[in-house]
């Protein structure tokens, strides 16, 4: 039997994310990633380890699959119900639901868990097998499919106007590509994408595993300024975690019309929204060609995302 160590869950401070304590069972394990969490719910909630280990066996399917596709071997932990959700941008929660009960019949139908997973850790696994696939419920993230990323003068956003444009260098490039990330990552995550053209995105297949350390996609290029910018292209709809991750490389993404000029600056901090417009040939490759311009951004300030 798994039996989880008692211990109390350390307490965030932040108070816009609060997670609601209801009648579940609680667990966290540490990995090189980030931290891990469980959340059980079918089951009474558990008042003290000997009960919480109870609880903890009735996954046991689930917890020996994770183990084996993730290589961790996930010391799970029994922890009182959090206020928070782990940081935000680094994190996704996924469904979990037994497909049938065990050989011996044995097993509560309605028991369901979630688990809390690093980005980074999902980025460096091949997708789950087979036999895991089935159970695990990806949830729909919005998304920043970014296609170029460049440095930009601080004098020169400044003449940013609606009929300029914005060159991406990168579409010059005969291997052009691009990052596909969640919105609320950080600026240097996600994976990479193939743009044999903007409006036929692919992410780019990949023999992933902890063992791989790759470098992402599509480096700031360095045009000797101090400004981190990168342009999206807008997608039609919210995409599905498991994508994100970088496992369905042969589906297709449907990208819209509109581009957007956004600045990165810190790891920590917003986006700062700069122009919008739409794609547009230039020589080789392409430009935005921007129809509007946050004028607080011409002043140094601008639209926080």
């Amino acid at each position: 039997m798994r039996t989880p160590t008692d211990c109390t869950a350390a307490r965030h401070t932040r108070a816009d994310a609060v997670i609601a304590a209801s009648a579940s069972t609680w667990f966290e394990a540490p990995s090189t990633f980030g931290g891990l969490r469980l959340l059980i719910d079918g089951a009474a909630a558990a008042g003290h380890a000997a009960e919480a280990a109870v609880v903890l066996q009735q996954c046991a399917a689930l917890l020996d699959a994770f183990d084996d596709w993730s290589g961790l071997d996930a010391d799970w932990r029994w922890i009182e119900p959090p206020e928070l959700a782990l940081p935000p941008g680094t994190h996704i929660w996924v469904d979990w639901t037994p497909l049938e009960r065990d050989a011996r019949g044995a097993g509560d139908p309605s028991l369901s868990a979630r688990l809390e997973l690093p980005w980074e850790l999902l980025r460096r696994l091949p997708a789950p097998p087979d036999a895991l696939q089935p159970q695990l419920h990806w949830p729909a993230v919005p998304t920043a499919l970014v296609i170029s990323r460049l440095k930009v003068g601080a004098a020169d956003l400044r003449w940013l106007e609606p009929g300029g444009a914005v060159l991406l260098p990168e579409s010059l490039s005969r291997s052009w590509q691009g990052v596909l990330r969640a919105l609320d990552e950080p600026g240097e995550a996600g994976v990479p994408l193939a743009l044999p053209t903007p409006w036929t995105p692919r992410v780019l297949a990949r023999a992933a595993s902890l063992a791989d350390a790759g470098e992402p996609a599509a480096p700031l290029a360095d045009a000797g300024a101090s400004v981190a910018c990168e342009v999206r292209l807008s997608t039609r709809r919210a995409l599905a975690a498991d994508q994100l991750a970088g496992w369905r490389a042969d589906e297709a993404i449907e990208v819209g019309q509109h581009a957007s000029l956004w600045h990165w600056p810190a790891a920590q901090e917003p986006a700062i929204y700069l122009a919008s417009g739409r794609l547009m040939p230039w020589a080789d490759g392409w430009a935005l060609a921007l129809e509007a311009v946050c004028g607080a951004g011409r002043e140094g300030g601008a639209a926080k995302v």
